[in-house]
């Protein structure tokens, strides 16, 4: 009775996690609803490979013939060189991301020049960061006000960004 609850939990989870984390997977491939769904596509990722494992294991029995079959061989080697040519060509790429760097190099800037980018005065930055206590001294820029305030630049430049 516990193996068969065992079997129909993890290819129940399995099941609902391979769909919402296809769903979601294609939202992120055409650039739909990113903000939304890239944090949801991240953990229930984690946890379809934990179910998947678990639905291998309690129902290894079955599948093991299948894993004898020259077609599940093949596939195994198919997505191990697919993988492997996406893997080789970003190791090929040159430098660091680009949208890392410029979002690095917007954070390290002289802060008059991240509150320009931003459209945000000098004197509206310095009383939204007061109004979220966020203490403003000799830092020049977003980084060091951040590091000072033990806090992320991120939640910094949110808060200029805020309406």
């Amino acid at each position: 009775m516990k193996k068969i609850l065992n079997r129909e939990f993890a290819t129940s989870f399995t099941t609902i996690l391979f769909f919402i984390i296809s769903v979601s997977g294609l939202f992120l491939f055409f650039h739909l609803f990113e903000a939304q769904v890239k944090e949801l596509h991240e953990i229930l990722g984690i946890g379809f490979v934990i179910v998947a494992l678990l639905h291998v294991v309690f129902n290894f029995a079955s599948m093991k013939r299948y894993f004898s079959k020259k077609i599940f061989v093949f596939a195994t080697v198919l997505g191990l060189l697919v993988s492997g040519v996406f893997v080789f060509e970003g190791m090929q790429q040159q430098g660091e991301n680009p949208k890392t760097l410029l979002i690095q190099k917007a954070l390290d800037a002289p802060l008059e020049t991240s509150l320009a980018l931003l459209s945000v005065t000098r004197e509206t930055a310095l009383a939204k960061l007061e109004k979220n206590q966020i203490i403003v001294k000799e830092e020049t820029t977003i980084s060091q006000i951040a590091k000072s305030n033990k806090t992320s630049p991120f939640r910094v430049v949110a808060i200029l960004n805020a309406e």
